[in-house]
């Protein structure tokens, strides 16, 4: 991952249950909900979308990867941290850690492609320049 600078928004969540698999740890599955948790609360922070907003903002998940460090298991407080890392012309890579919010161990960390999407016609957009503006002001150190 890029350590050009420290994340700069983060979430914490707890172990549920429903997030363990037959061997008492949380399912591979589960880490991209985490990391969708962040990625909403992260956008809601910036642009604060209510659902209806967030629908209109069209954004679409186009790849995602989770690369796991170790095993969180139920009870375990989890801090996810979220940045946006890099712009494209009509997307930008998300990036995400995964840490116990208590001892910092590292759980996982990856990253998504984002990219900016009309749902009226179905094709890519550039990023707006107002919503990259936004994102790299919060950013910047």
């Amino acid at each position: 991952m890029n350590e050009r600078s420290a994340f700069r928004f983060a979430i914490t969540l707890p172990v549920r249950f429903g997030d363990l698999d037959v061997l008492g740890h949380v399912n591979n599955a589960t880490y991209l909900t985490y990391f969708e948790e962040a990625r909403i609360a992260y956008w809601r922070n910036l642009f604060t979308l209510d659902g209806e907003k967030m629908e209109s903002l069209g954004i679409i998940l186009a790849d995602a990867n989770v690369n796991f460090r170790s095993p969180a298991k139920l009870g375990e407080l989890l801090k996810v941290s979220v940045r946006v890392a890099a712009f494209g012309t009509k997307s930008f890579r998300m990036e995400y850690k995964i840490e116990n919010a208590s001892t910092q161990r590292l759980i996982a960390d990856g990253s998504t492609a984002v990219v900016m999407f009309d749902y009226r016609t179905g094709t890519s957009i550039p990023v707006p320049d107002e919503v990259k503006k936004t994102i790299l002001a919060f950013e910047s150190p």
